[in-house]
């Protein structure tokens, strides 16, 4: 299958973005501008993301497949580290939700407005990732227990409409991110 411009335009802007992050944080890190829970947490929301990530991609074709090959060996495993990447930024962009919105201290103790807006994020970009990426870079198939919950949009790309797993990983996956930020400690 030939690759058009908007297919390298994807490829090349799923792996800036994952290295443009991983750079992001690693300077962070190294120039003491974050404080080092947060990096933790970055971390751990991109081993979140890769449970799914690398899930989805060993159950294979029958549940997800690519609607193109990527050039150079860049579908496969290697997109599936880059979302995970993507996954844990996500997270972070939760995580600047909270504290844009909220006053501080944060993440201290449980809190319905932390977690609250860290699911919305999360149900909010699933939905928007899913309407802009679903039928132009993967598909999901219909299945007994991945079923369409919301069927296709207008100006979306996918026929088959929005499945069941994608939707309840980024309904779970944030209370998992916010759960685990919170027993992060926060004076190292």
């Amino acid at each position: 299958m030939r690759l058009e411009p908007i297919d390298y335009f994807f490829c090349f802007g799923d792996y800036f973005v994952a290295i443009s992050l991983v750079i992001l944080f690693f300077r962070a890190w190294k120039n003491n501008i974050l404080p080092k829970y947060l990096i933790k947490a970055f971390m751990i929301g991109c081993l979140i993301g890769s449970t799914w990530e690398f899930t989805f991609h060993f159950l294979g074709d029958e549940f997800a497949y690519a609607v193109k090959q990527w050039p150079l060996g860049l579908s496969g495993w290697p997109k599936k580290l880059s979302h995970s990447i993507w996954d844990g930024g996500l997270f972070m962009a939760g995580v600047w939700l909270c504290f844009k919105y909220l006053p501080l201290p944060l993440f201290t103790r449980f809190s319905w407005r932390e977690l609250g807006i860290m699911e919305a994020w999360g149900i909010f970009q699933e939905l928007l990732v899913e309407y802009l990426f679903n039928g132009r870079v993967w598909v999901y198939n219909e299945l007994s227990w991945n079923p369409v919950i919301i069927p296709p949009l207008p100006g979306s790309a996918t026929t088959v409409g929005y499945t069941l797993i994608p939707q309840v990983v980024w309904v779970v996956a944030p209370v998992l991110f916010y759960l685990i930020l919170l027993r992060l400690p926060k004076n190292k």
